[in-house]
């Protein structure tokens, strides 16, 4: 027979709320509760890595697209595009930070895989080889964060 947390996790998060508010800790379903707290956590990392993620992404494609020229594009909406989501995505960033200021010690772990990531996806994206960018991020967490700051 399926246990609680398996049939209806809404009405199981509901019942581990509610024997937590009783101090009723030794009927707590501890295995479930810990696994999903930890999943909880690693969305928090996530969310920020994505957050990072998009907005070297558009650094990138700036600073690449900016160095040459292209008559195929608008390339005064192209770069508005561009500088409406880094914008966006700064905010995020921070965002996440303030709410999960336990995320700062993990950043430079965090912008490295969100560099890698971003590099892969601007060389499909803009359709050139992963090595027209550097191998590590060239700016520091500080630069990327700089408002109104473009490669």
């Amino acid at each position: 027979m399926q246990s609680l947390y398996e049939r209806d996790f809404y009405s199981w998060t509901c019942q581990q709320a509610e024997l937590l508010k009783e101090g009723r800790l030794n009927e707590l379903d501890i295995e479930n509760l810990l696994e999903e707290v930890e999943a909880m956590g690693r969305s928090e990392y996530r969310t920020l890595k994505n957050c990072l993620k998009e907005l070297l992404l558009h650094l990138l494609k700036w600073h690449m697209q900016s160095s040459k020229k292209d008559d195929l594009h608008d390339m005064d909406e192209w770069y508005r595009s561009w500088r409406v989501s880094i914008k966006k995505q700064r905010r995020e960033v921070k965002h996440e930070l303030d709410e999960n200021p336990g995320l700062q010690n993990k950043l430079d772990k965090i912008l490295a895989t969100a560099y890698k990531q971003a590099r892969e996806t601007a060389a499909d994206d803009m359709d050139c080889r992963i090595e027209d960018f550097p191998t590590e991020c060239p700016w520091s967490y500080e630069r990327l964060m700089t408002e109104d700051w473009l490669p």
